[in-house]
């Protein structure tokens, strides 16, 4: 079994891991972040991270922003580089700014903290990141630890296990968590579900070879659409699907496509559209009738949690679609399992296409250039 295989297969007990920690001796930790942004009257908050840790952040910021927290989500090279304020350095009053690295150890990281630091009214800095010696853990004021192993091949289980920590972190801030036994047995429920279909044949023979049979592998390009809180799949899906297949592939939401993005359409179009909630499941119809009916494209896949009504139906009887669903209701958990099907997915279309599945070409895991 390949490093990246046994990774994605372990992502259930990384998952589970990560829940007994975060009930358990992790508890305090957000505890505090939510008693330190009430109690100091922390007003805003910033979400900044590289590559998958800035992808993750999507998730918060869809949570909170819903619950009126005001939320941003910053790259951070372009916040050190292009977004710092050189001049009214007050900009930072009464914000808390969450920087996200696994390694805790990434260049930008590493001088965004310093640039931070030397303000004279520091901010608030809350570091999450899997190494508690690391220059993320020192730097800051607070820390949530990951508290998970370390990944050799191309980002998942650290993927899922951060979106599993920014929930819990999002839904602890406004009050949900630690309060609702609910929201545990969703984690739960959840996590159980990943386990299934790591773990049983015909589970992973319906992504390995039915959605491959339909699909395809042999695309020179994928479009990844969704709306809400599945974007972060979509950041994340784009991500992956150019690391482990090597196929050139664009995140965007379907109302920014609908700005350019149709007119791009074609006989050889290929596009993953993920669903997570009723509310855009209705806002898409409109969109799958007219890429079926009066648009072109060779094959959407549909990834979602929702069933259909009759026109629905009727539009996903087209051949060109295909239809993937999971049983994750909660629109803020199912990222976590629309990410890993999409891994097992693109994991398939390396092997494939003749490719080591994982392997780096040009980069490396952690990226100290700036």
């Amino acid at each position: 079994m390949s490093e990246l295989l046994e990774e994605i297969k372990s992502q259930s007990l990384a998952l589970r891991e990560t829940l007994n920690y975060i009930m358990n001796d992790g508890k305090p930790q957000f505890l505090i972040v939510k008693d330190f942004i009430k109690k100091g009257g922390i007003n805003k908050l910033i979400f900044t991270g590289m590559g998958s840790s800035y992808i993750s952040t999507y998730l918060p910021y869809y949570i909170l922003n819903q619950y009126g927290i005001t939320t941003e989500i910053r790259d951070s090279g372009e916040f050190l580089f292009n977004l710092f304020p050189e001049k009214k350095k007050d900009i930072f009053k009464n914000t808390g700014i969450i920087i996200i690295s696994q390694s805790g150890e990434s260049g930008e990281i590493r001088e965004l903290l310093r640039k931070i630091n030397s303000i004279d009214d520091t901010p608030l800095t809350i570091g999450i990141t899997n190494d508690p010696d690391s220059y993320l853990a020192s730097m800051t004021e607070l820390q949530i630890l990951m508290n998970f192993d370390k990944e050799v091949s191309v980002t998942s289980k650290s993927y899922v296990c951060t979106l599993l920590l920014l929930y819990v972190m999002a839904k602890t801030i406004i009050g949900e968590f630690f309060t609702n036994e609910s929201e545990h047995e969703k984690i739960d429920q959840l996590i159980t579900e990943v386990d299934v279909l790591m773990n049983d044949k015909a589970s992973l023979n319906k992504i390995w070879k039915d959605l491959i049979d339909s699909f395809g592998y042999n695309m020179n390009f994928i479009e990844i659409l969704s709306r809400g809180s599945s974007m972060v799949t979509a950041h994340q899906a784009a991500l992956n699907c150019k690391e482990i297949a090597k196929v050139y592939s664009e995140a965007s939401s379907i109302s920014t496509f609908r700005h350019g993005g149709i007119e791009c359409l074609n006989d050889n179009t290929t596009i993953i559209l993920i669903t997570s909630d009723n509310k855009n499941l209705q806002l898409n119809t409109k969109f799958l009738d007219n890429l079926i009916n009066n648009w072109k494209c060779k094959k959407v896949l549909h990834i979602t949690n929702q069933n259909f009504n009759n026109k629905l139906e009727k539009i996903h009887k087209n051949s060109r679609i295909i239809v993937y669903r999971h049983n994750i209701i909660d629109n803020y958990l199912a990222p976590i399992m629309e990410i890993i099907i999409l891994q097992l997915l693109f994991y398939k279309i390396a092997e494939k296409r003749g490719i080591k599945p994982g392997s780096f070409y040009f980069t490396k895991k952690i990226t100290d250039d700036l």
